[in-house]
C-alpha cells in the first residue's frame, strides 16, 4: 500500500546500502543435530534463518547529512507498506531530515506485481492476524514470512548500530511497515530508542514480544485515519491500547482521512522523532 500523500522519488540512480547487510547475511546456516524433533515455534525459527540466509541484502536508500566517517546523531529506518515501491518512502525522509540524522529505506524482500514490494504476502492462505487482545491463541504458529521481514531489518538495524552508532535509533513505517516497525520495537533485538507505526495494527505474531519481561521499553508514535478503508482505524486503537496496557508510552494521533501519510502528521512524526 503506498503512501498516497506523498510524493514518491522516481529519481535515479538512488544511492544504495548494500554492504550494510553484506556481512550479516553472508553467513551460512549452523549444521544442527539434536536426538528429538524440535518444537514448532523452534522449526519455524530454522525455517526463516534459512529463507534469510538464502535472500540477497536488502536494498537499502541512504539519506541524510551525516557522512559515511561520522558516528552519532539521529538514524532512522523507514519501512514501506505493501505493494508500494522499495523507495516510496524517500520523500519522507527528505521531509523528515533535521541537522545531523540519517535516514535508511529498505525495500522489501519479496517482489509484487507493478514493481511493488512487500515485506509479506497477504494471501487468505498466509495472511498474518491481526491481534485485538493480549492472549496468544493455543493453535498460533509463527508466520515464516513475517519471522523473515524481521530478522532482514534487524540485521540492517544491527548493522546501523555497529557503524554509525547512533545516539537514537528509531524505526517508522507505513501499513505493513508500520506493523513491521511495533513487531521491531517489541522484539528488542536490537533495542529500539523509538517507534512510529502510521496506519498499522499489531499482529499475533507480535504478542510473544509483547508479553516478554524486558528491563528498558521504546516509546511508540500511532497515528491513524478515521476514515481509513484498508486498515480498520479501531484496529489502530486498540493497537495503541494494548501497548499502554503494557507500560510503553504511546503518542496516538487520529486524523480525518484515509489510508495516508498527511501533512499534519509528517509534522507530528518530525516532532516526536527529534525531540529531547
Amino acid at each position: 500500500m503506498s503512501s498516497s500523500s506523498l510524493k514518491v522519488s522516481r529519481r535515479a540512480p538512488l544511492a544504495t546500502r548494500r554492504e550494510l547487510l553484506a556481512g550479516a547475511l553472508a553467513m551460512s546456516s549452523a549444521c544442527r543435530s539434536s536426538t528429538k524433533a524440535p518444537p514448532p515455534e523452534a522449526q519455524a525459527s530454522a525455517t526463516s534463518s534459512e529463507a534469510t540466509s538464502a535472500l540477497p541484502p536488502l536494498e537499502v536508500v541512504q539519506r541524510g547529512d551525516l557522512s559515511e566517517s561520522e558516528r552519532g546523531g539521529t538514524a532512522v529506518v523507514l519501512l514501506h507498506g505493501w505493494g508500494a515501491p522499495g523507495d516510496d518512502l524517500v520523500s519522507l525522509a527528505q521531509r523528515l531530515t533535521r541537522p545531523k540524522s540519517r535516514f535508511f529505506v529498505p525495500a522489501a524482500p519479496l517482489a509484487h506485481g507493478g514493481g511493488g514490494r512487500a515485506w509479506w504476502e497477504i494471501s487468505e492462505s498466509n495472511r498474518p492476524a491481526h491481534a485485538w487482545d493480549d492472549t496468544l491463541p493455543p493453535e498460533h504458529r509463527p508466520n515464516a514470512q513475517v519471522s523473515m521481514a524481521r530478522r532482514l531489518v534487524q540485521d540492517l538495524l544491527r548493522n546501523i548500530r555497529d557503524r554509525y552508532a547512533p545516539e537514537r535509533l528509531v524505526v517508522a513505517g507505513f501499513s505493513q511497515g508500520a506493523m513491521l516497525s511495533l513487531d521491531l520495537a517489541l522484539t528488542a533485538d536490537p533495542p529500539i530508542d523509538r517507534a512510529a507505526a502510521l496506519s498499522g495494527v499489531l499482529l499475533v505474531d507480535s504478542l510473544p514480544a509483547l508479553l516478554a519481561a524486558r528491563s528498558t521499553r521504546p516509546s511508540f508514535f500511532m497515528s491513524h485515519g478515521k476514515a481509513d478503508a484498508m486498515l480498520r482505524f479501531g484496529a489502530g486503537e486498540r493497537a495503541s491500547q494494548l501497548l499502554t496496557k503494557h507500560g510503553f508510552s504511546v503518542t496516538f494521533h487520529p486524523f480525518d482521512g484515509g489510508h495516508e501519510i498527511p501533512g499534519e502528521v509528517v509534522s507530528a512524526l518530525r516532532q516526536y522523532i527529534f525531540e529531547a
